[in-house]
């Protein structure tokens, strides 16, 4: 009986905060004041005090022993500069690794006993996200796509700290007698070779990763900001609301894609006007891919919107005297989150694919290393040197179907229609 009741001595994040402001006797309008305390004490301070010792550690006291840092980086960044770097990623991985598997033990424990208010000893019943999670980590192929795409990503952060070349110079092409070259095959000190001007394709392989999986998120993000918003209207408010919005959405969906991603892009980079040439090739991607993609989403998130519409606790909040706005944010969105978690995800993959096939068409800038760029490129020498567009090809499909994996996997864990 101790230890249940130690258990449910647990206090959740409102009641902390009703206590604080009862003890230090603020006012409601000061419970900002309350939050940051809370989060400062309850949650964040473990973290940050770990932070800050690896930092002081492995940044500070390990260099005091003489370990030589001259040689870390790459270019001109080099030295402690780099260096530095290194052992903030490195903690804050650390930090958030920590973090996922303090929360991972939490929504996962098997059960929790809670006294009831009549006395009783009852089981607490588990939370949505800890079944959607249950039911994911069941799922092997979905284990493994997720790591995937954490692997990734944390590649495409670190990336500068591991590869062994800079991708834009041609040190390589001046060191023939160790491996170098131009179109040199792979080897130990270049493992996978060098292009035709001699630059080392293996740190090429590593930078292009920033560029991919950044076009992919961002661009996921702005198609899933339209679609969501115009959706949301459009099946709350109906009449000319939705009307308009649909034959937009309509419109949309009939153009090719392709032919204009290929205008939009050839318009902003080639066209007359200075201050949009001057703009970076990936943000013009981010920007083409966000806006024409949204369409299918909005179909989605309207059609759900129209079917809880009418659901007896939004028609409560509605009769309580909920604004709309309050009613669409906190009784709709978050009861039509799942689908939208899974075609953002499966977004993601399609932005890859597609900044990958404008870039390999020729659309994208000489200067930024993309995947696509890279296959484009070694076109002229597939016969002699075909490891240059297999690896960046192969890291495309691998890529794509690591996300693929994970919409199709989230699309499982958060079907309410499973059960254990």
């Amino acid at each position: 009986m101790q230890r249940v009741a130690a258990e449910t001595t647990k206090l959740s994040f409102a009641e902390r905060l009703d206590e604080y402001l009862v003890e230090n006797r603020l006012p409601k309008s000061m419970s900002w004041v309350g939050k940051l305390a809370i989060l400062w004490k309850h949650y964040y301070l473990n973290y940050i005090v770990e932070f800050l010792g690896i930092v002081l550690v492995v940044g500070v006291i390990v260099p005091l022993f003489g370990v030589s840092v001259k040689n870390v980086g790459f270019g001109s960044a080099t030295g402690w500069y780099m260096y530095f770097i290194f052992v903030v990623v490195l903690a804050l991985i650390w930090v958030g690794a920590k973090f996922a598997w303090g929360y991972y033990k939490r929504t996962t424990s098997k059960k929790e006993v809670i006294i009831a208010k009549d006395g009783t000893l009852r089981e607490r019943s588990p939370s949505q996200w800890s079944l959607v999670w249950r039911r994911y980590s069941k799922n092997k192929v979905a284990i493994l796509s997720g790591v995937l795409v954490i692997g990734i990503t944390i590649l495409a952060i670190v990336y500068p700290i591991i590869m062994p070349f800079s991708p834009v110079m041609t040190e390589p092409l001046f060191d023939a007698w160790n491996g170098g070259g131009s179109l040199a095959n792979p080897n130990l000190k270049y493992p996978g070779g060098t292009d035709v001007l001699g630059r080392d394709e293996f740190s090429r392989l590593l930078a292009g990763s920033e560029v991919s999986l950044t076009v992919g998120v961002f661009s996921s993000i702005l198609a899933v900001l339209i679609g969501v918003t115009l959706g949301a209207l459009a099946g709350y408010y109906r009449g000319w609301t939705e009307e308009i919005i649909m034959r937009l959405t309509d419109m949309f969906l009939a153009l090719p894609f392709l032919v204009i991603a290929i205008l939009a892009v050839s318009f902003i980079r080639r066209g007359r006007l200075v201050f949009l040439r001057q703009i970076p090739q990936s943000i013009v991607i981010i920007v083409v891919l966000g806006v024409f993609g949204w369409a299918g989403l909005c179909r989605l998130v309207s059609a759900n919107t129209r079917q809880i519409y009418n659901l007896d606790y939004v028609n409560a909040a509605r009769v309580l005297g909920a604004s709309n706005r309050r009613i669409i944010l906190v009784h709709i969105l978050p009861n039509i989150l799942a689908p939208i978690i899974v075609i953002a995800t499966i977004s993601i993959a399609g932005g890859i694919l597609a900044e990958a096939g404008l870039t390999f068409l020729g659309l994208g800038s000489p200067t930024t290393i993309s995947w696509g760029q890279m296959v484009n490129d070694a076109q002229t020498v597939l016969k002699t040197n075909p490891e240059l567009a297999l690896l960046p090809g192969f890291a495309i499909f691998f890529v794509v179907l690591a996300f693929n994996l994970l919409g199709d996997a989230l699309r499982d864990a958060l079907d309410p229609r499973l059960r254990e």
